[in-house]
């Protein structure tokens, strides 16, 4: 029995890794307001963004449902509303404080560039609420929802 001739060849095995991030968020939740207080009344979110590692990604905050210009406003549906602010954090790494927090979250594009993600971990990123003292609106509750969009 004759033996077959043989052919041989490399096959090249390649692929890419894109920048992606998958999201959650957790709610900034006020509590109550006191309008007499002399002190702003703050509350902290959550952003936590899945990525694949070294996707760095950017966030924008809409100005929410209720905005006059630039200003973000909670809507008590009967007219009313209750103007706030969504501030960066000290830092862009996880978990930042809002200590001393006092720049407005973007809500157009680039926004705000976080820090690369350094594995396929969650990583929670602080989003800081600020009501300013002094504020008058009339006894209600009062939302608004926002749209996070993460570049990467």
């Amino acid at each position: 029995m004759a033996l077959a001739d043989n052919a041989i060849t490399n096959v090249g095995i390649v692929t890419n890794v894109a920048a992606n991030c998958i999201s959650t968020s957790s709610p900034i939740s006020f509590g109550n307001y006191n309008p007499f207080d002399s002190q702003p009344l703050t509350a902290a979110g959550a952003l936590v963004l899945t990525c694949t590692q070294d996707a760095t990604p950017s966030v924008v905050i809409s100005l929410g449902a209720n905005p006059v210009g630039s200003t973000r406003r909670m809507s008590s549906g009967a007219g009313n509303f209750l103007p706030y602010r969504i501030l960066v954090p000290s830092s862009a790494a996880p978990n930042a404080s809002c200590v001393g927090a006092s720049t407005e979250y973007p809500a157009t594009a680039p926004g705000f560039t976080l820090t690369p993600a350094p594995s396929f971990a969650p990583r929670t990123f602080t989003v800081c609420g600020q009501i300013a003292s002094g504020t008058n609106a009339p006894v209600g509750n009062y939302t608004d929802t926002v749209l996070a969009t993460i570049s990467f």
